[in-house]
């Protein structure tokens, strides 16, 4: 779930075709799977819908939201288009019952690279209540969707993990990474390469438009990347209910405008306060759909006055600000993260949905538990174009070939970007190589010319 506290809007996905509420007898020994669509209306007209993110509170230990702040997240969730799933006890009924499980799902594009995407299922708010744990809850409602995405024809799932070891059961695979890094800015601080255009400072409320139309020229531009949820258009703007009744926190906003005074980029920031030791400022929203934009805000920032650290916890794991400065001991990793997780439903969709650099042929042995992907693959890249078959259908059952990789569709699905290395993970012994050096020739040909990175949370 979207929170103020822990990530810096978005255009509605296609997963809307055919959906009907559901209710499913006895999933399990006395529970009941309900699944409706967010209908973006009050809670006053929206009880169940209420009551699923009561629950999703809770079983964060987060306070649940109330009065106009519950009317605001419900509206949010309606722009998203989401779908819950709540499980309950036998009998009761959604209306006037907190789940004991819940599950949040919905679409958005994911970019594969050069300006390609492909569609996502996007899952969020996935949560056992402690009383209930270890009775499938979990399981049960992550198949029932997988089913549906599957049958609606999306090619990948995707979510971002509370717990490490949860997921890859489901085969999911961490694709992307991040870090929150602080740097110093004391003394005199000195960009490596040259800054350009001009930075402006403007009022939050005023990326109402602004910031949406620019983070979709940045993550066009980004492979890993997903289009933003909803709850992004009140964090920015800093007109969270659940925050001082959306009348501001004391966020700060600035905009690039390059040389032709066209906005490039955007910056959103809050001051940690004078009772620190060092004063400091977090980043909270960083856009720039240009490297100079990149380049203009990050001097802006680290000349901010009186200012002697910026914080920032949504960098990229490619070293591109250490190399921004002249000194890149300024900058300290304080932590590591992984932050988008891949699910392939379809190998085929989603291995000719993405942009190659190089040409080449390699045959995949990917292993399933849940069978949507199982089988054996010849991948075929050329011209920057890809061909997948699955060997063993009926056009090349006479076929005799051997694999030169195999893996779990886990790591598959972390490799699919070209974020992770085929070769790290075969080193690792996630996957087995059958013909030397084919793990280092899947990693050369999944390649991207972008480093990839999940700009976003969900």
């Amino acid at each position: 779930m979207m929170r103020p506290t822990d990530r810096p809007d978005g255009h509605r996905g296609r997963f809307t075709g055919g959906f009907t509420d559901e209710r499913t007898a006895e999933i399990l020994p006395g529970l009941d799977l309900h699944r409706f669509r967010s209908s973006g209306r009050p809670a006053a007209e929206d009880p169940r819908g209420a009551r699923m993110i009561a629950a999703v509170e809770r079983n964060f230990y987060e306070a649940v939201p109330t009065g106009a702040a519950l009317d605001q997240v419900l509206d949010l969730y309606g722009q998203d288009q989401r779908t819950y799933v709540g499980v309950y006890e036998a009998g009761t009924e959604p209306e006037t019952t907190e789940p004991v499980g819940t599950f949040a799902s919905f679409s958005k594009h994911l970019q594969t690279g050069a300006g390609r995407e492909i569609e996502g299922f996007l899952i969020s708010d996935v949560t056992v209540r402690s009383t209930h744990r270890r009775r499938g809850i979990l399981r049960a409602m992550m198949r029932a969707e997988l089913d549906r995405a599957a049958a609606a024809g999306i090619p990948v799932a995707a979510l971002s993990a509370s717990e490490a070891t949860i997921y890859r059961r489901f085969g999911f695979g961490v694709a992307t990474t991040r870090r929150t890094v602080e740097v110093d800015t004391g003394g005199e601080v000195a960009l490596a390469g040259p800054v350009s255009g001009s930075m402006r400072m403007i009022q939050p409320k005023d990326l109402r438009d602004l910031g949406p139309a620019l983070y979709d020229r940045a993550h066009r531009q980004s492979p890993g990347a997903v289009g933003r949820t909803a709850a992004y258009s009140v964090i920015e703007t800093d007109t969270w209910m659940s925050k001082n009744d959306g009348k501001g926190t004391g966020v700060l906003a600035a905009v690039h405008h390059d040389d032709g005074g066209t906005p490039r980029g955007y910056v959103t920031y809050t001051f940690n306060g004078w009772d620190q030791k060092v004063p400091s400022v977090k980043v909270g929203v960083l856009v720039a759909s240009t490297a100079a934009s990149f380049r203009a805000i990050w001097d802006y920032l680290v000349h901010l006055d009186l200012i002697r650290k910026v914080e920032w916890g949504f960098a990229s794991d490619d070293r591109l600000l250490e190399n921004l400065l002249v000194d890149p001991r300024r900058v300290t990793t304080t932590g590591y993260a992984d932050q988008l997780w891949l699910r392939i439903l379809d190998v085929a969709a989603c291995l000719t949905g993405r942009p190659y650099h190089r040409d080449g042929e390699l045959v995949l042995e990917v292993t399933d538990s849940l069978g949507y992907a199982a089988g054996t693959w010849r991948l075929t890249v050329e011209g920057g174009t890809a061909g997948v078959v699955r060997l063993g259908d009926a056009e090349t059952e006479l076929e005799t070939v051997t694999a030169d990789l195999s893996l779990d569709i886990a790591e598959l699905s972390s490799v699919y970007l070209g974020g992770v290395s085929a070769e790290v993970l075969r080193q690792a012994g996630r996957i087995t190589e059958h013909r030397p050096g084919a793990a280092a020739e899947l990693t050369a040909l999944l390649a991207q010319d972008r480093p990839v990175f999940c700009m976003t949370g969900f």
